[in-house]
């Protein structure tokens, strides 16, 4: 299930918007949180040992650096993200 979150800080910081999906990691369904920033984005997924964090201008790589530690390879953790609007 995708859901859709923005909020309206107070300029000048700027807008953020989150997404939350539900992705499957080896069999398990994980709960993954995008988070776009002016500066970036930052991608958290529920492990095994508690929430990993991946951060980056691309939404790809944010998602790959988050996603390693369950031991998924790059253009895996690409195609979970898919094109973004």
């Amino acid at each position: 299930m995708n859901g859709l979150i923005a909020a309206r800080l107070d300029p000048p910081q700027g807008c953020w918007v989150a997404e939350h999906r539900s992705v499957t990691v080896r069999g398990i369904q994980r709960r993954m949180r995008m988070v776009r920033f002016a500066a970036g984005w930052l991608v958290s997924v529920d492990g095994p040992q508690g929430p990993t964090l991946g951060a980056d201008r691309s939404p790809y790589l944010a998602t790959a650096r988050a996603l390693a530690p369950l031991g998924v390879e790059i253009a895996d953790a690409m195609a979970l993200v898919g094109p973004l609007g």
